[in-house]
């Protein structure tokens, strides 16, 4: 299913490794060329910059492509059907060169092979759009399709983010639509589906033959942690709830069961930096740090304690004082934690380097020495010379 030879990324994960170790002082730079030479990569993955520019080339030449096709079938486009069916057609010669230029130019990551992934995608959902009348769910579930299809092909880390948002879109498309009750139990659906969804990948990161959709995983864990977050964050489901549901409530007047969001909005994310330490989880820890602040913005946003000059300079000098405190307690690794930078907090139990270069690079049993100076037929006298000059 994935578009990549699956020995080539496992190479480059174990080159990414080494070069990791090599910055680090683990290995030499003898022993990183041994790992290099016995671990090819073939793939084309230019820098940063220049692979945006790559994208935003491929995206203006797909444009005036997609603008030139239009231009001469304008005689056979006799209505909005006609035109869409013109977006499905160029989406399928996007798809069609980016297989082949994943197959035969090696493409990986290189902005090419992105521009081309999400203008196929784009033109298929534009076809969508030109049909029209397109309810919510419809829009969502073709979404859900698409990006889904993509992440299994591809394993692209953004589309994996979008098809988990287009899942929960559907599920609150159905919702809406079956009455009073279901609008009302909405909130912990979207919750429980969170809840289920960031299980279901913690469970999915450890299984070795998805080792390579682990980038994609970890995007929806995220975005599974902020959604569990937001579905029982206050204000997100009173705005929501008086916005689609037509509450019509006025200023100061709550949702029914305010007080059990209350309590979703301040726990929660004090939930994930406990398990975020328990756990040495880097992802709970972050998201939970993160959250903190939506506990803020909500407080502040229907309880105002103080002038909003006045809380920005308290907020700023607690923030700036426990970092500093934070800091200076970590600069001696303290329980599984440090305040130094490292790229890979377990880098010698998941890549063992000396051992890799032994089992892999060198060949058991006695080894023959080579002799690339081959003597003899020299054109200038000496032992060996042929007498030509």
């Amino acid at each position: 299913m994935l578009a990549y030879n699956r020995q080539t990324l496992d190479n480059l994960e174990i080159k990414e490794e080494a070069e990791k170790a090599l910055r680090k002082d683990c290995i030499d730079a003898a022993t990183f060329k041994a790992i290099e030479a016995a671990h090819p990569v073939n793939f084309y993955t230019p820098n940063p910059i220049i692979k945006i520019g790559l994208f935003i080339l491929t995206v203006i030449i797909a444009s005036f492509s997609m603008g030139f096709l239009t231009l001469i079938s304008l005689e056979a486009i006799r209505n909005e059907s006609g035109y869409a069916g013109l977006c499905v057609f160029f989406g399928l010669v996007c798809y069609g060169a980016l297989e082949l230029f994943i197959r035969e130019k090696k493409f990986y990551k290189a902005g090419v092979d992105d521009a081309l992934l999400w203008s196929a995608i784009g033109l298929f959902l534009c076809a969508l759009a030109i049909k029209g009348n397109t309810s919510l769910s419809t829009w969502s579930i073709c979404v859900l399709v698409l990006t889904l299809l993509a992440t299994l092909r591809f394993a692209d880390m953004a589309l994996s983010g979008v098809a988990y948002l287009a899942f929960l879109a559907f599920v609150f498309s159905i919702l809406v639509k079956l009455g009073p009750v279901a609008k009302t139990i909405t909130p912990f659906v979207i919750m429980l589906l969170s809840l289920a969804t960031w299980f279901v990948v913690r469970r999915l990161a450890t299984q070795q033959p998805l080792r390579h959709y682990k980038h994609c995983l970890t995007v929806v864990e995220v975005l599974s942690l902020l959604t569990l977050y937001l579905a029982g964050n206050y204000f997100v489901v009173r705005e929501v709830s008086n916005a689609m549901f037509d509450l019509q409530l006025k200023d100061g007047q709550s949702i029914p069961g305010a007080m059990l969001f209350w309590i979703f909005t301040t726990v929660i994310p004090f939930v994930y930096l406990y398990l975020g330490i328990r756990r040495k989880d880097a992802v709970l820890l972050r998201t939970g740090m993160l959250l903190l602040a939506a506990i803020v913005f909500t407080i502040r946003y229907y309880h105002s304690v103080m002038p909003l000059e006045t809380a920005m300079v308290t907020g700023g000098i607690i923030l700036t004082g426990g970092a500093w405190a934070l800091i200076s307690y970590l600069q001696t690794p303290r329980h599984g934690f440090t305040y130094l930078e490292t790229d890979e907090p377990s880098l010698a139990d998941k890549l063992n380097v000396e051992s890799l270069v032994i089992a892999q690079t060198f060949k058991p049993g006695p080894q023959t020495p080579s002799n690339d100076m081959n003597f003899g037929g020299g054109t200038g006298g000496g032992g060996g010379a042929s007498g030509e000059y």
